[in-house]
């Protein structure tokens, strides 16, 4: 996780999804609007997000360093 500043200035609660070989893969569960209880836009386009996890997983395989 952090490899990117985050927009609200806080971090969600993390998340470990996968490990590379060399590092684990951690992300972040962001926060959540409580009117509607979606994910805010600034963690939907965060790359720290969990919902970029599988996206960066299929990529790294994709690599072929599996």
């Amino acid at each position: 996780m952090a490899t990117v500043k985050c927009a609200l200035g806080k971090r969600g609660r993390a998340t470990h999804e996968w490990d590379d070989g060399e590092k684990d893969r951690i992300y972040c569960y962001g926060y959540k609007d409580k009117r509607t209880d979606e994910i805010l836009h600034e963690c939907k386009a965060c790359a720290d997000n969990v919902n970029k996890a599988q996206d960066d997983f299929d990529k790294w395989r994709k690599e072929g360093k599996v």
